[in-house]
């Protein structure tokens, strides 16, 4: 690219060396084959700056972030399926499942923030790699609206899967919608 602008300059200058006479035009050509020099390594030293830091995300690069936007009634081990997906870097999270299949082998952190409405008496949650509990979240009964959270760092084989569900064996209970979020990423 850098040789076109310069033939189209040289091309250009030399019309007008033959139009004008050649001694002005030659210190012109000059003049302007620096300025178009230095713009072009400015041009390369930013572009190598944003390759820094603005970068294409690379492809073993995993995360997601998702919130449940309706409340739900809970029935006993039914999948939390966080619906609004907000970040999804690797298209690893289902959001008409509510399930993260690892795409590699690796180990991954995952999170859960949940709210339990004021007119429900409690929640219990846990979050499963394919059928193994990994964490449990509790809201209690109290007085307003009450929250509870859950994380864990786990290796998972490509192909395994996480997802929040209700605790088992526990009648139905009610998770707040637009209030709770889950999250995970490779690290």
């Amino acid at each position: 690219m850098k040789y076109i602008f310069i033939s189209l300059l040289f091309i250009t200058c030399i019309s007008i060396a033959l139009v004008y006479g050649e001694d002005d035009c030659c210190r012109k050509i000059s003049k302007a084959k620096a300025a178009l020099l230095e713009a072009i390594d400015t041009l390369q030293r930013t572009n190598r700056l944003l390759g820094e830091t603005g970068s294409a995300i690379p492809f073993n690069k995993v995360a997601f972030h998702a919130r449940l936007t309706p409340s739900v009634t809970l029935g006993s081990t039914q999948t939390v399926i966080f619906d609004h997906v907000i970040t999804n870097i690797g298209k690893a999270y289902n959001q008409h499942t509510g399930h993260f299949t690892a795409p590699f082998n690796g180990i991954y952190f995952f999170a859960c923030t949940f709210l339990r409405p004021h007119t429900a008496t409690q929640l219990h949650l846990q979050m499963v790699q394919n059928s193994t509990e990994i964490s449990r979240g509790h809201a209690a009964t109290g007085g307003g609206s009450q929250e509870g959270s859950m994380n864990a760092v786990v290796y998972m084989h490509k192909g395994d899967v996480v997802k929040v569900r209700h605790y088992p064996g526990l009648g139905s209970e009610i998770i707040h919608g637009d209030w709770s979020f889950f999250t995970g990423y490779r690290i």
